[in-house]
């Protein structure tokens, strides 16, 4: 007995090699109880002995629970006797990779209720696949990653591919890369580890051709958006995961404003995993109904939903109150404009807790503003204001002080602002909807909207909808230089030129 401890107390921090994988650090025990030829008994109760976990690192309880599984393995090859051992001895982390058969498509397409949105999520089998590899032990992880995936899927006949264990930001990247140069056609749902240290990387790996949805785990502070908005574009589904040390409300309030780039998210801790289900539009009326993705939430039936589905479309369906029937967001939009006077009753309230919660103008004189408006325009769905904007009649005393600092006189002129969309209905060409419109009604009123300087993503949409900026002041209450802008025509017929 003594001699199979001492054997068995070889330390070594040399990689093995064991099957398909690399194992890193550990002890000899693996290798000697693979190729030991010492009867089974006398190995099982040595490996029991308080001496031996003293040696290895290893309570005895949890030596006592783990020998009846490395004698399952005993009569296996040595590889899996290696596996098994080195799983549960070492600091070596297991790998899982499932392979899945989705169920047969619905003959009608997309889903109309819940039911058969679950029918079109569900698996149809699934096999998990057990690699005993550290990525990390070596610099082309990602690539030997791949290798296994597609071997994998030939031998299951599945494109279909998930995992749940993180893969380290370089070893992702070096998957990417793979991915772009072979395009072996595979469907991947993978997990990976927010680094803001090689965002940039992954925005120009973003079009990798095979991943479907990306599980990010936040460690450290949320990245620009654009590390998600890039992903995006390529149609790939970000679900983010904030474990409660990171599920701060600031973060938590910046991740809910995002509902097209950061698709889904969850908070999770060490006894709880639930979704967070926080409205962005917090003060004003809910949406009806919540989205799908909040019900469907397991793992595999979200990325099988959005392998079928597509993003956006996925992104764009709720299920409805009533819990059984499915409806998408945008489908059934109402516009509506009308003087303030003939507005229905608690809608100017409510437009005025949209155009607050767009957080783009101090809340200060909203209410009144909006009370001598032109024109107020907004957009409904389910009996839920969606959207919204306005022409206003600037007070004089703003008239006075864009004259005074630009030259500029804005009598007789309406202003278009207080637009604010809710964050689930942008990207459907609300915005430039609502400006036609109001435009069309303005009369002999000429136009005019005020855009922060600093405010690029609003100004790329101006000059898409054909306005140009004609002048430049200091707001003193927005503490920072504002353009004003006019649409091409006005700006023509005004008889001043743009500034180039």
């Amino acid at each position: 007995m003594a001699g199979i401890l001492r054997a068995f107390a070889i330390d070594t921090t040399a990689q093995i090699p064991y099957g398909s994988g690399h194992y890193t650090q550990g002890t000899d025990a693996c290798r000697m109880i693979a190729a030991s030829s010492t009867p089974w008994p006398m190995m099982s109760a040595a490996i029991a002995t308080p001496s031996f976990g003293k040696m290895n690192g290893c309570s005895r309880p949890a030596l006592i629970r783990r020998r009846t599984e490395i004698a399952d393995c005993r009569h296996r090859t040595t590889d899996h006797i290696g596996i098994a051992f080195l799983r549960n001895m070492t600091v070596t982390s297991s790998f899982s990779i499932q392979l899945i058969q989705p169920s047969p498509a619905l003959s009608a397409m997309p889903p109309t209720t819940l039911a058969q949105a679950k029918k079109l999520s569900s698996a149809g089998s699934m096999e998990t696949h057990r690699w005993d590899v550290r990525l990390d032990a070596f610099t082309n992880g990602g690539r030997r990653l791949l290798d296994l995936l597609e071997r994998l899927s030939a031998r299951y006949h599945t494109r279909h591919c998930l995992s749940s264990n993180e893969i380290p930001p370089v070893q992702f990247k070096d998957l990417v890369v793979a991915l772009k140069e072979r395009q072996p056609g595979l469907r991947l749902s993978l997990c990976s580890t927010i680094d803001r240290d090689i965002a940039n990387d992954f925005k120009l790996l973003a079009e990798s051709g095979s991943i479907v949805q990306i599980q990010w785990q936040l460690r450290g502070q949320l990245p620009d958006v654009g590390f998600f908005k890039a992903l995006s574009r390529a149609g790939i589904w970000n679900h983010l995961m904030l474990d409660g040390a990171k599920a701060s409300l600031e973060t938590c309030r910046a991740v809910a404003s995002q509902p097209n780039i950061i698709h889904s998210w969850e908070i999770t801790h060490a006894s709880d995993r639930r979704c967070h289900s926080n409205e962005p539009y917090g003060e004003v009326g809910p949406l009806p109904g919540r989205p799908l993705w909040q019900t469907i939430n397991d793992p595999v039936n979200r990325f099988l939903l959005v392998d079928r589905l597509a993003k956006d479309q996925l992104l764009r369906m709720r299920v409805d109150d009533d819990g059984e029937h499915l409806f998408t967001i945008g489908a059934t939009l109402g516009y509506h404009f009308l003087p303030p006077d003939r507005l229905p009753d608690g809608y100017l309230e409510e437009i005025c807790a949209m155009v607050a919660a767009g957080g783009t103008v101090a809340a200060t004189h909203v209410r009144f503003n909006l009370l001598r408006a032109h024109l107020i325009g907004y957009v409904q769905e389910k009996g839920v204001i969606v959207g919204n904007s306005s022409l206003k009649n600037p007070r004089p005393e703003y008239i006075d002080t864009v004259q005074r600092q630009t030259g500029l006189d804005l009598t007789g002129f309406v202003e278009r602002g207080y637009t604010s969309v809710r964050p689930e209905y942008r990207g459907l060409g609300i915005g430039t909807r609502l400006l036609e419109g109001l435009t069309q009604r303005a009369g002999d009123h000429k136009i005019f909207s005020v855009i922060a300087e600093d405010n690029a993503a609003t100004k790329i949409i101006a000059m898409r909808n054909r306005t140009r900026k004609v002048a430049t002041y200091f707001s003193e209450k927005a503490g920072k230089p504002v353009g004003i802008w006019m649409p091409e025509w006005v700006i023509d017929t005004h008889g001043r030129k743009a500034p180039r």
